[in-house]
Order: C-alpha cells, then sequence, then structure tokens
C-alpha cells in the first residue's frame, strides 16, 4: 500500500493523470478495494505508452493483480524511456527474485544503488540478492555498506556478524551484536545470532543469559539454542539444560543435539535412566553420525549402573556402527572390572591393540601404551 500511495502521489504531482483524462479517484479506489483486473481494463486504453510514470502505474496494478509477466514486460518497457526511474526498478527486481532470475535482480539493484549510493535499504536489498544468487563474496562487501549506513537494521546486523563468523572472526561478529543489544535487547534475529557469537568466544555465562532472554521472549529456534544448552552444560549448569530442553519440547523444538546435551546433563547428574530414555530418543532420530556415540554413552551409563550386560550390548553397537578400537578397550574393561572375566577382557585387549594405529588420539596411544607394557609384564604376546 505505501508502494501504490507513492505512485499515486508522483502521477499527481506530475499532472499526466487528468491530460490523459485518467479519473485519479477512481483508480485509487480500485487499487484500495483490490480490484486489480477492473483497475487494469480501465487504464490499459488510456495511460500513455510513452509515459514512463503511466506505464508504472500499469505495470504496478499488473503486477499487484498476479500478472506477474505482463508487469516484467511493462517494467522492461518503462526502463527504456526512463532508465533511472526508481520504482521501476525495484519492481522489476522484486519480479525477477520471484521468477528465480537472481542474476538479473542483482543487476536491477545495482542501478538502485548508483542511483541511491546513501540508501542502507537499497544496499541491504543488493546484499541480500546477491546472497540468493550464489554471489558471497560481493554480498558481503554489499552487506557490510548497509551495516555501514544504518547498523541499526536488526536483520543486517544479524547477517553481518553471521558473515564474520563464517569467516571465522568471532571476536568481530561478537561485537556486531553486542554493540546492537546494547541498543536494543529485544531484537530476537540478534539475539539468535548472538547466542551463538558468544559461545564461539567461550562467553559461556552471556550464552546462558541470552537463552533466557529468548525465552522470556518465547522465541523458538532449535539450532540457536544448541548454542545455549552447551553454554550450560559447559558452566555445569545441569539443571538449566534440563529447564532448555523442556521448553524446547513443549515447542516441539527438541532437536537431536539439543537432547543429546540433556541426555549428558542427566548423567552428569547421576540420573542414568533419564539420560537412557533421551539416548534412546536421540537413537530413534537416526539421522546422524553420532548415532554410534550415543549408544557408547548409553554403554557408560549402564556401566554406572552396574548393568554390564546392557553396557556391553550396547558397546557392541557402537563398535558395529563406528568400528573405533576404544570400543574395543571399553568392552574389555567391563569384562575385567565388572565381570571379573579376565580371560574375555584380553581378548578383547588384545583385538584393540591389532586395530590400534599411529597417529590416533592421545587417548587411545596412552591406552596402547599401557596395554603393550601390560601384555609385557604379565607374559601375553600381542
Amino acid at each position: 500500500m505505501r508502494n501504490f500511495i507513492g505512485i499515486i502521489g508522483w502521477l499527481c504531482l506530475s499532472g499526466t493523470l487528468r491530460a490523459q483524462g485518467i479519473d485519479r479517484n477512481r483508480v485509487m479506489e480500485y487499487l484500495q478495494d483490490q480490484q486489480y483486473e477492473e483497475a487494469i481494463t480501465y487504464l490499459r486504453p488510456k495511460v500513455n505508452p510513452r509515459e514512463p510514470r503511466e506505464m508504472a502505474l500499469l505495470g504496478y496494478t499488473c503486477y499487484q493483480g498476479g500478472k506477474m509477466a505482463d508487469a516484467a514486460d511493462i517494467y522492461e518497457k518503462v526502463l527504456i524511456l526512463d532508465s533511472t526511474l526508481i520504482p521501476a526498478l525495484q519492481n522489476l527486481a522484486t519480479i525477477r527474485s520471484q521468477q528465480e532470475r537472481y542474476g538479473e535482480a542483482v543487476h536491477l539493484y545495482q542501478r538502485i544503488v548508483q542511483l541511491k549510493p546513501a540508501s542502507a535499504a537499497a544496499w541491504k536489498q543488493l546484499g541480500f540478492a546477491a546472497f540468493i544468487a550464489q554471489m558471497p563474496d560481493s554480498g558481503f562487501v554489499w552487506l557490510q555498506q548497509a551495516y555501514q549506513l544504518n547498523p541499526a537494521d536488526a536483520r543486517v546486523a544479524a547477517r553481518t556478524a553471521e558473515e564474520w563468523m563464517e569467516r571465522k572472526a568471532y571476536p568481530r561478529a561478537d561485537s556486531i551484536t553486542r554493540v546492537f543489544l546494547e541498543r536494543d535487547s529485544t531484537a530476537s534475529a540478534v539475539l539468535t545470532t548472538a547466542a551463538k557469537t558468544t559461545y564461539m568466544v567461550k562467553n559461556y555465562q552471556r550464552t546462558a543469559g541470552i537463552g533466557e532472554q529468548l525465552q522470556r521472549l518465547n522465541v523458538v529456534s532449535p539450532n540457536t539454542f544448541v548454542y545455549v544448552i552447551a553454554a550450560n552444560y559447559a558452566l555445569k549448569k545441569y539443571q538449566a539444560c534440563i529447564d532448555t530442553y523442556q521448553y524446547l519440547l513443549d515447542r516441539n523444538a527438541a532437536s537431536e543435539s539439543v537432547t543429546y546435551y540433556t541426555a549428558l546433563a542427566h548423567t552428569a547428574l547421576r540420573q542414568y535412566q533419564e539420560s537412557n530414555m533421551l539416548l534412546l530418543r536421540c537413537i530413534g532420530f537416526a539421522k546422524s553420525s553420532s548415532l554410534e556415540s550415543y549408544y557408547s554413552s548409553m554403554a557408560a551409563n549402564y556401566e554406572s549402573l552396574r548393568q554390564f550386560k546392557p553396557a556391553l550390548a550396547n558397546l557392541d553397537t557402537s563398535w558395529y556402527l563406528s568400528h573405533k578400537p576404544l570400543r574395543q578397550y571399553s568392552m574389555g574393561r567391563i569384562y575385567e572390572t565388572g565381570l571379573h572375566n579376565g580371560n574375555t577382557a584380553m581378548k578383547y585387549y588384545k583385538r584393540f591393540l591389532q586395530l590400534y594405529k599411529p597417529g590416533s588420539s592421545p587417548e587411545e596411544t596412552e591406552i596402547h601404551q599401557y596395554l603393550q607394557s601390560r601384555m609385557k609384564t604379565q607374559g601375553y604376546s600381542k
């Protein structure tokens, strides 16, 4: 509607409506009542095909009436008559974006910023159009221009910070969200980005605080709350992890990663049965390369409960999925320390030694050295 009012006002000032016999009030009534077909039928024989502003009004009316192709053709003719007519450039760029002709949209937005180089909104449109058109480097340059002209735009500030994070410039990204939130702490777009930036600079206390603010605003964003729950876990605020999970669960937004962190929080509180219930839910997602880790974590819980057979069963599944040598060692350790079956334990230890590869993790290297020394001392051969 704002665009419509601007076009009508422009045409009235130009005096062209009356000169061509167009009833200004009638056109306004058609558009206000969304009678676009009637408006198009009325305007077509009356507009001057050599008058760009009248043609632009017809193009706008066709666009509002859902006649995208007709509107685009009209705007192309308008721009031949006047290549500087910003409403025509703007509306044609919008149409090209909706038609997924993103390269053409970028070109049109470039023409707008050439005409309005001090317009933050124009640079913003250009930047976002470039990202959609798979032109990330140009998009980032143009987005920064929009941010410099108007750092108070929440969407621009959030996307600029996201782009700096993509480039691993975490302190710079965090400074953008911090400065913005000092002015406006209720902008959810920036808050969700800030949860990530604060986590990446290891300011976990601030991440947790942002999570509380997002909950007060009733914002639901599973990808964001992964950072919040991870921060609370790092701070050993295990009940906060559980509360966050419940907040998301109530809103059908408890993702796999959020559920897994909550399971670990229950484990830290020695609530092993609750943890295993959540780990089973994680397994139910069955869509992640982390699946074997869930079985391994359940095995650790069962071992803590001194339920060694289910612990071994889960470790065996974890081994089947990952073929990590460390799982062989863990099964051997349970046989030795939990079931007091040294002979079976030694079979798993030997298998670990056979599967071990130089350059493995420090933990595996340490276990490898320990088992080799033990084998020699006790007279076992590898």
